[in-house]
């Protein structure tokens, strides 16, 4: 294809020698590896406020901030329409919660279809223990040893939820996360967990637009830091650990201040010591309030499995790798071509 595109650009001759030819098609692997390493991810627009568009699945280039529309969580019936929170589980599924039905459900991530049931004989759960008013906000995210931890803004308290029977049960106490934290991720083994505070209250006060770090004995949260200048005014959002460890944040920006600012949703990176925030990207659509990258990191064991990964993508090392990869060929070539 890579070929193909020079030729149709006219960039090569179409009688070229195949050894040229050959090396000109590892120069341009080598700028597509270079140009598509960028981590990628999911999100819902929950709040995008398009009735055609909102409650859909999304791919997102985080570096970029390119977003790429997958379809409306659909179950067959009715579309899921409030999803607060995604998470992939150490056995490579795709996980979402939504805030309106209070149901737990898989979702295909090459349709957005939900409910779905492929390989397991459980696809869909009715979460019991959270308030059964709207307004829980959750946050959601898998531990390396399977636990599912879920945040609820209406309690300020961290839940472990059983994953074959719904039930949740709150760590801790109740309210003792002390702050409105509806986006989590979680990296180790043992656990390391992270909260991401609300921006704004619905008056458009300030809320918490911090980096929380969560005990998960006692569901306690402790300020790291302020995420600072970068992170523009926002409500909720999403968070995630990308396979190299870094700390990923989206942010919904649909209503600033008490007002509809359809403002296109902030891509940051958070350093897990300070909590500061760098602004690495914007979306063009709104509304996004969830975030989901790869299975849980750096644990100490990892089943070997071949469902789905996360969405793939090189890291720095393997990067580097491909691209010396590739410049040895073309130098091979281009040797063989000289003597």
């Amino acid at each position: 294809m890579a070929f193909q595109l020079l030729l149709q650009r006219g960039w090569v001759a179409p009688d070229m020698n195949l050894k040229y030819r050959f090396v000109l098609l590892m120069l341009a692997s080598l700028f597509a590896i270079s140009a598509n390493g960028a981590p990628l991810a999911f999100s819902v627009n929950s709040d995008s406020g398009n009735s055609e568009t909102e409650d859909s699945l999304y791919v997102i280039d985080l570096e970029s901030g390119i977003d790429q529309r997958v379809a409306k969580l659909f179950n067959g019936i009715e579309n899921r329409t409030d999803t607060e929170g995604l998470a992939i589980s150490p056995n490579r599924q795709l996980w979402g919660i939504d805030d309106d039905s209070g149901t737990l459900f898989l979702i295909n991530p090459e349709s957005a279809a939900v409910d779905y049931n492929e390989e397991i004989a459980l696809s869909s759960l009715s979460l019991s223990g959270f308030p059964a008013e709207e307004g829980n906000d959750f946050g959601m995210t898998f531990s390396c040893d399977n636990e599912l931890y879920i945040t609820s803004v209406r309690t300020r308290s961290l839940y472990r939820v059983n994953l074959e029977s719904g039930e949740s049960g709150i760590v801790g106490t109740s309210g003792a996360l002390g702050a409105n934290i509806s986006a989590i991720a979680s990296i180790g083994n043992p656990t390391r967990l992270y909260g991401l505070g609300n921006g704004q209250f619905q008056n458009g006060e300030t809320d918490s637009p911090n980096l929380y770090s969560i005990d998960t004995e006692t569901g306690v949260a402790t300020m790291i830091g302020q995420l600072g200048s970068e992170a523009g005014e926002y409500n909720q959002g999403g968070l995630a650990f990308d396979s190299d460890g870094v700390l990923w944040a989206i942010t919904d920006r649909r209503i600033i201040n008490n007002s509809i600012a359809n403002l296109p949703s902030q891509i940051l990176t958070i350093d897990t010591s300070t909590g500061a925030a760098s602004l690495i990207a914007t979306t063009s659509e709104v509304g996004f309030e969830s975030l989901a990258i790869t299975a849980p990191m750096n644990c100490a064991f990892r089943a070997d499995l071949e469902e789905f990964d996360g969405i793939p993508s090189l890291n720095q090392a393997g990067r580097i790798l491909a691209i010396l990869v590739l410049m040895l060929a073309g130098i091979m070539v281009l040797r063989q071509r000289l003597s």
